[in-house]
């Protein structure tokens, strides 16, 4: 062998021990992964957002990312990222609104005002399927039944 090949066989060599590694830390570090999802409209036509009444069911509508615009978005995080859902709520006629996690024991507390926001930050440990919901009891009856969606972890 040359001392060229001997160079490059060396440079290969130290090449790959430097990049394969950097390259796996850089793939399993957990990510913040931010949400926000708009509490207040009502799935109309084409499950666009409305914001008067009489337009069809309640939903969480997605803002803004890869969920923007998507009622009762699904959102979909790496096992060990730290997750931040912000709720905003923009209902003009006053009902309250809330974000829940049963399974996570997770809950914001019960909005009232639009413009009002909460966050709920957690970091999702383990891998699977989570409900959320906006389910609340106001006026004597459970409401919104129709704000559900899903939070996928997927193993990292």
């Amino acid at each position: 062998m040359s001392h060229n090949h001997h160079k490059t066989a060396l440079f290969a060599l130290i090449a790959s021990f430097a990049l394969v590694p950097a390259g796996l830390v850089l793939a399993a570090t957990p990510q913040v992964e931010t949400f926000t999802l708009v509490s207040g409209a009502e799935m109309g036509p084409g499950g666009r957002p409305y914001f008067t009444a009489g337009n069809g069911h309640h939903g969480f509508f997605g803002r803004g990312g890869a969920i923007d615009g998507q009622p009762n978005p699904t959102l979909r995080v790496k096992q060990g990222d730290t997750v931040k859902i912000i709720l905003l709520d923009l209902d003009q006629r006053g009902q309250p609104a809330r974000l829940a996690i049963p399974d996570l024991n997770l809950a914001t507390p019960v909005l009232s005002q639009n413009g009002e926001n909460a966050t709920l930050t957690f970091i999702a440990d383990r891998a699977g399927a989570f409900g959320y919901t906006g389910q609340i009891a106001f006026g004597g009856e459970h409401n919104h039944q129709h704000m559900v969606g899903e939070i996928v972890v997927e193993p990292r």
